[in-house]
């Protein structure tokens, strides 16, 4: 959905939040503010009822009394409760209990705007529902500018990106350890659950709230409604403690030489932490492609690994303080870092600690890495491939390494219509219902007459290699091109260490797939 239809819809929502937050929470208050100089009167309650209303969303109600007050030797009539506005189902119960305190005939006391008379209230404190107008004012308003500043934030990005843009390998580091800092923040995530869980069990209080003191079927049978809602609530109280608690704990510090970071080096790292109160500490290296495909809301996300080894798994507190360890990065069915707007190779350390309490903390430790320091070269003398059409033959090795030299030849048939042409070499990566292109090479060649051939060369780039992934593929083609850019011929090409594509495979877990106990454990 683009800026035409998110920005709009975003203003609606903000104007919505602001609406409610005025008529629901701060004309109110301001109202309650104001009444602190107005006078009481004795007055006579003439009327009193709850007023029901019924629609397609269910029932609301309004506490609705009348009443007769003299001001000044002048009478008046009243019909104001409270500073509250329209009808609402939060605090039915005590809507119930307002009516029969106040019969027709009783004798209360009311309070009157001296500058208006004609304004009068019988209760000058904040209505129930102000709390619930107060989240609207800050949620919807919150929500309408997140939206707005996405979509213009993916506006810009697919303004200055180019889905064809190649991704740079990582750059290379200088040698030396350096401290790798996780992704994420625990703040972060405390906050947010923690505001997420304020706002659920807020409005599922004062919806309980309508209960008190007051009971029918009707009640009842809305309890019932709200019984799930409040057990969804306590969950999220207990997940909203446990990513507070887990914020303040301390943090593991990993240190390494990012220089050594190659496919097929072996890296040593360090560990610490200030203060331990973990009882088990469980470090593992972990590969994964990430891929999103689709449009607007139909956007998805997978991320699969391709790679997993157990490194650490210590249950001695003294051990887990510090330690030092070494990891080696695998060479095959691997890809080194990439980073992109739809598609990434993600390497981490990702590192379970449990508390003694039961809780596990995640940290993830990204690691840029690159390729490996010595490509491993195709193999000598590779075959030739042949093919033919338009009039035209093309011969290229069919499997090279990056960084190799393709020497080939083209020759134009007998029978071939005369004209000009071009050779080009590219890749393309498919991800499930999308797909990328470039081209990194091209060539025009002379004018060749039928009978007549040429030969070529060209040093092959150091990436993107030929992959068959569990989500995304890359393939090279080399083609040659009629005056119009029509492609006449085309031979596939691998290029990837050792002339052999890069398949990369869901690792098996040890012991079998994980039960949802240990799942919710953290375990491996």
């Amino acid at each position: 959905m683009g800026l035409g239809y998110l920005v709009p819809f975003g203003l609606l929502f903000i104007a919505f939040g602001l609406a409610a937050g005025w008529a629901l929470a701060l004309r109110p208050v301001l109202l309650v503010a104001e009444s602190r100089h107005w006078e009481s009167v004795p007055c006579e309650i003439v009327s009193s009822k709850l007023d029901e209303s019924r629609d397609s969303d269910g029932s609301t109600f309004q506490v609705e009394i009348r009443y007769r007050y003299t001001y000044q030797g002048r009478s008046y009539t009243g019909d104001s409760y409270d500073f509250g506005t329209g009808h609402t189902n939060v605090g039915v119960g005590a809507m119930h209990d307002v009516v029969k305190a106040h019969p027709p005939g009783a004798r209360k006391s009311c309070w009157v705007d001296p500058d208006h008379p004609e304004q009068a209230v019988l209760q000058r404190r904040l209505p129930s529902g102000i709390w619930l107008g107060a989240l609207f004012g800050l949620v919807f308003p919150a929500a309408g500018g997140g939206v707005i500043w996405s979509a213009i934030r993916a506006h810009r990005q697919a303004r200055n990106e180019s889905l064809d843009a190649p991704n740079p390998a990582p750059a290379a580091p200088a040698g030396g350890e350096a401290e790798i800092k996780p992704s994420g923040g625990r703040p972060v995530g405390a906050v947010v659950m923690g505001l997420f869980a304020l706002v659920w069990n807020t409005a599922v209080g004062y919806q309980l709230r309508g209960f008190h003191g007051g009971f029918d079927w009707f009640s009842l049978f809305f309890l019932l409604q709200l019984v799930p809602f409040a057990l969804i609530g306590l969950v999220l109280l207990l997940l909203a403690f446990n990513a507070i608690y887990a914020a303040f704990l301390p943090r593991m510090e990993l240190r390494l030489d990012p220089s050594l970071l190659r496919l097929g080096a072996n890296v040593p790292f360090r560990w610490n932490f200030k203060r331990m109160v973990f009882k088990r500490l469980q470090l593992q290296l972990e590969a994964r492609e990430e891929a999103t495909w689709g449009y607007g809301g139909e956007k998805q996300t997978a991320r699969p690994r391709f790679h997993q080894t157990a490194l650490l798994d210590l249950n001695d507190p003294s051990a887990l303080v510090e330690g030092r360890s070494e990891f080696t990065l695998p060479l095959e069915h691997v890809l080194p870092t990439l980073t992109g707007k739809h598609r990434s190779i993600v390497w981490e350390l990702v590192a379970r600690c449990t508390h003694r309490w039961g809780l596990v903390v995640t940290e993830q430790f990204p690691l840029p890495v690159r390729g490996p320091e010595r490509i491993q070269p195709s193999p000598a003398n590779p075959a030739l491939a042949v093919q033919t059409g338009g009039g035209i033959s093309l011969l290229a090795p069919g499997a090279l390494a990056p960084g190799e030299t393709l020497v080939g030849n083209i020759i134009r048939e007998a029978v071939a219509q005369p004209g000009a042409l071009t050779l080009r070499l590219g890749w393309f990566r498919e991800i499930r219902d999308s797909r990328e292109a470039e081209v990194v090479w091209a060539r025009s060649l002379p004018e060749l007459a039928p009978g007549t051939d040429v030969d070529f060369e060209v040093t092959l780039p150091s990436e993107p290699w030929t992959t068959k992934g569990n989500l995304m593929t890359v393939e090279w083609r080399l083609e040659v091109l009629d005056a119009a850019g029509v492609p006449l011929v085309t031979t596939p090409l691998v290029i990837a260490p050792g002339g052999v594509p890069v398949t990369l495979e869901s690792p098996a877990i040890a012991g079998g797939p994980r039960s949802w106990k240990t799942r919710l454990r953290g375990g491996p």
